[in-house]
């Protein structure tokens, strides 16, 4: 074969798309891995254009995101072009700026469409909440307003040191109004690592877990999306010790990591990268003045995902040293 065939994709398209279409936040959490300092926005016409490809693509899902997407000056003429597109969309937000105009403005666009509202909040308590994020009164203000206007919203809470104690009371605090939860422990990001105090451990990590599986039975099986219900069941009670360091390993050793395959990102800069973690290591190229297809069947992007090892363990962790690759190197040494 050719090398222009050699390369291809073995998709057509990924699965899911998700478009940083802002570069900047007004808020900065301690351990974004988005990094979200610089004040740039998606370029409107490339940014129309790109929604309309990927629509001829098949794609199947849009994430709009940022930093805060709605710093972006057309973030609802975005969101009306994808919802008309038929594709489903999730919005990922930190719902400072949905005050009850908004809020109202956005339920009118999306009545009736597939689009799921993701906010993010790491405590009902403001206090806790602000130890990682900030403006937890002005946010759980907005989720409650939000919820009257009949949008489909979910939780984000990532869990740290400071709240994974009580992190899931969100759910007794904000249900029914929200029906939809999403916990994630927090990642050894580059960002994270310069607050070492937040990160948690495995048996702490465990703990709630199990708690929260045990609080979940009190509430509908839909309360939690499908991959966090796995999760759950991978850390159930039910599980003998062998069982449990099984899934352990199955979890974190990502040997079948899916970079580059059927999750994109693409940044306010156009750049499209194979992960939102190890984004400096996944670069597969920029959409800017090419076409997507030409760039999800580069050469480049080939090799993204076909690297040896999940480009994740290139962090480094605060003190310069490669946090996990020089460790676990040797056990992809088979995929080299």
């Amino acid at each position: 074969m050719g090398i222009d065939i050699d390369h291809r994709a073995p998709l057509k398209a990924p699965l899911t798309v998700s478009l940083w279409i802002t570069g900047g936040c007004n808020l900065a959490c301690k351990y974004c891995y988005a990094d979200a300092s610089r004040n740039i926005y998606m370029e409107p016409a490339r940014l129309f254009m790109l929604v309309d490809e990927l629509k001829n693509l098949e794609v199947f899902d849009i994430t709009i995101a940022g930093g805060e997407p709605f710093l972006h000056p057309q973030i609802f003429e975005v969101i009306q072009q994808v919802l008309d597109s038929d594709m489903q969309m999730g919005v990922l937000t930190n719902g400072v700026l949905l005050n009850e105009k908004q809020a109202a403005r956005l339920a009118d666009i999306a009545d009736g469409k597939k689009m799921i509202l993701q906010i993010s909040l790491d405590s009902p308590d403001p206090h806790i909440n602000d130890l990682t994020r900030g403006m937890g009164q002005t946010v759980l203000r907005n989720i409650k307003n939000l919820a009257k206007s009949g949008l489909q919203l979910q939780i984000s809470c990532v869990l740290s040191s400071v709240n994974i104690d009580t992190a899931h009371l969100i759910i007794d605090e904000l249900y029914p109004a929200v029906k939809r939860f999403h916990f994630l422990n927090i990642q050894r990001t580059e960002r994270s690592l310069r607050h070492p105090e937040l990160l948690i451990n495995d048996s702490q990590a465990y703990d709630f877990w199990m708690r929260l599986n045990e609080h979940a039975k009190k509430f509908p099986p839909d309360l939690f999306l499908p991959s966090l219900r796995i999760m759950l069941r991978s850390y159930g009670a039910e599980e003998s010790p062998e069982s449990w360091e099984f899934h352990k390993n199955a979890t974190f050793s990502c040997r079948s990591c899916s970079i580059g395959l059927t999750k994109i990102e693409i940044t306010p800069d156009f750049d499209v990268l194979g992960c939102d973690i190890a984004k400096d290591f996944s670069h597969m190229g920029n959409i800017a003045q090419k076409s997507f297809t030409e760039v999800w069947n580069s050469i480049t992007a080939h090799n993204v995902r076909n690297s040896p090892y999940p480009p994740c363990y290139k962090i480094r962790s605060s003190d310069g040293h490669l946090a996990l690759e020089d460790n676990l190197r040797p056990e992809f040494a088979c995929f080299r």
